[in-house]
């Protein structure tokens, strides 16, 4: 390796440390080290190389370590032709010894005198593991941690009078450990004192220059005033704000300067949205094609924090227009009610459906990743449809039901951990302004898990229909399967119960949609390079009139790759079924988080 100093090269042979990382600290640190103009001041040059390559290795717990630089060599330099600024080159020689040990750790501090119940878990297990550090070997890295760790955890749980009277590692060199150690290394004592004072609590909500909104901010507030301060709880504060969409900006913070008997004031900055927004959107996958949404949302119908909002929908096989009026409860992030109405039309394989719907729907949100989102819901649809070579048919369904769901995850962009459940019934009646007795059920679960490099990715799809007349049931309430998120090396919705037909000496297979769907896939993904993963999968299951009927498969392979938008996955599949005579190909495309 060559440092470039005053014009000269210094080429520097290191010997006697096998540790990478260390041999970068010494070179790191003896590239500050100002050459010698010429032959000259060779003596103090040597002594400032010395120093330098002892605090490098002492930085690693080596205070016992010998250390000898070789005579310097010197050799012209053509960048100077005077010979003033000669290139340099010697050898550096370490006899390490062995690593400090810590053998003492003193702490004195004011744990015991103060409030145990305010501790949080975190400061009792920071101080455990400086209490540790006591019989190990020193690294200064993780004693410097430590004790900045100590420092942020203080404040963020509302230890605003914590003071850290002293922090020192006392090195002791030459030392016995014991008396059967028979050659003295140094040794270490981390002494400490520090008190936390009293813990600060939350105090009132304070806005500033805007007040509209302020019902919405304190619906989303995760703390109540007198609860133990915690920042994390601030900082979701502000996102949770920002989550309503009723904001486009929100912030807050807390003023430890304005405390009063050790209440913190907690800051509000609310910038509320525009009267009207507008968000579009662009996409393709294999299912749908390129695809095209626009957004609208007016978030401030009143100061009560109603909202309105339509959404329009363009893609190849469906089309479809939403308007939605959101009433917020108690908490506006996922608790509220909402009523829509809309227009779904939908033109695939062989499905031809307009579908006019009005809902009303109540939500009660997760409190947290353990909770189950709860939706109660009550709908009109009025279908006018064909499916296959059927007559056309209209039905009308006036249908209540409910839908529990809980998502689980660590990660947004990258998933590494996740799981997702949910379950829909929904039912109509003849005698409840329904044209058929119809009930609907519908799971699905998705889960993830990493075990060290490997990748599992499990899903399952389930469902049934109970009916009286199962002709007149809308074609997008019938079940069908294949497609990306289904049974891949199919497009999408294209396995169901069938029936073929003799048309012109050929064979064709018209799909009638099925009362039953099972479906379940495994797979399986390893990382090959940075950012890119290969998988394997199989995935089994059908649409059909009795449950598990005749399975199709799709198997294959593909390749993740860990993009800036997140995970791209492309999947060559090969489909096999009895609606088939042949295999099928197909390549799949999937961006997003996959779950």
């Amino acid at each position: 390796m060559f440092m470039h100093m005053s014009m000269a090269q210094t080429n520097i042979t290191i010997n006697g440390i096998d540790d990478s990382a260390l041999e970068n600290n010494i070179r790191l640190l003896l590239a500050e080290v100002e050459p010698p103009v010429g032959k000259i001041n060779q003596e103090k040059y040597i002594q400032s190389l010395t120093k330098e390559a002892q605090k490098a290795v002492q930085g690693f717990g080596y205070y016992d370590a010998n250390i000898a630089i070789s005579e310097l060599t010197f050799a012209p330099n053509s960048a100077q032709p005077s010979g003033r600024s000669p290139n340099i080159s010697y050898q550096i020689t370490f006899d390490l010894g062995s690593q400090a040990k810590i053998n003492r750790v003193v702490l004195v501090n004011d744990l015991q005198q103060i409030n145990q119940q305010a501790i949080p878990k975190s400061i009792h297990e920071l101080i455990a593991q400086v209490r540790q550090l006591e019989g190990q070997r020193i690294d200064h890295g993780r004693y410097e941690s430590l004790k900045n760790r100590l420092k942020t955890l203080s404040l963020i749980h509302g230890y605003f009078d914590f003071n850290f009277v002293l922090h020192k590692l006392i090195v002791q060199p030459n030392s016995k450990n014991d008396l059967s150690d028979a050659t003295p290394t140094s040794t270490a004592t981390v002494h400490w004192i520090f008190y936390l004072g009293s813990r600060y609590k939350f105090g009132d909500l304070t806005y500033l220059r805007e007040t509209r909104g302020q019902e919405i901010a304190r619906n989303v507030m995760p703390f109540k005033k007198g609860e133990y301060f915690d920042q994390s709880k601030v900082g979701d504060f502000s996102i949770d704000m920002q989550a309503t969409g009723y904001f486009s900006s929100a912030i807050a913070r807390a003023n430890a300067q304005e405390a009063v008997n050790y209440e913190v004031p907690i800051e509000v900055i609310l910038d509320p949205k525009p009267k009207d927004t507008f968000e579009y959107g662009v996409g393709v996958s294999t299912d749908t094609g390129p695809r095209f949404t626009v957004d609208w949302s007016r978030p401030w119908v009143n100061l009560d924090g109603h909202s309105l909002g339509a959404r329009l929908y363009l893609s190849n096989p469906r089309k479809s227009l939403q308007l939605n009026y959101r009433v917020p409860k108690a908490n506006p992030l996922n608790d509220f009610m909402s009523y829509q109405i809309g227009f779904r039309q939908t033109d695939e394989n062989q499905t031809v459906s307009d579908t006019f719907s009005l809902a009303a729907q109540r939500q009660w949100g997760a409190t947290d990743e353990e909770d189950w989102t709860r939706i109660g819901f009550i709908k009109y649809e009025q279908e006018s449809f064909t499916q296959g070579s059927a007559e056309p048919e209209t039905t009308r369904l006036l249908l209540p039901g409910f839908t529990y769901t809980r998502t689980r995850k660590q990660g947004d962009i990258f998933v590494s951990w996740g799981d997702l459940q949910q379950v829909t019934v929904e039912g109509g009646n003849r005698s409840l302004m329904s044209d058929i007795d119809f009930f609907k059920v519908t799971a699905r679960t998705k889960w993830i898990r990493e075990l060290g490099k490997h990748r599992f990715i499990l899903r399952a799809d389930a469902g049934a229909i109970a009916t009286n007349d199962f002709s007149q049931v809308p074609s997008t309430q019938r079940f069908f399967a294949g497609g990306d998120q289904s049974i891949r090396g199919f497009g999408l919705n294209e396995i169901s119960d069938f029936e073929t037909t003799q048309v012109d000496d050929e064979v064709e297979t018209e799909l009638l949609g099925g009362k039953y769907l099972a479906v379940a896939s495994v797979e399986y993904a390893y990382p090959v390079a940075e950012d890119w993963r290969m998988a394997a999968f199989l995935d089994v299951g059908n649409a059909s009139d009795k449950p598990f009927e005749n399975p199709a498969f799709g198997y294959g392979l593909g390749v993740h790759w860990l993009s800036p938008i997140g995970t791209v996955r492309v999947y060559l599949a090969r489909g096999e079924s009895e609606q088939e005579e042949k295999p099928k190909y197909r390549i799949h495309l999937v961006i997003g988080p996959g779950l």
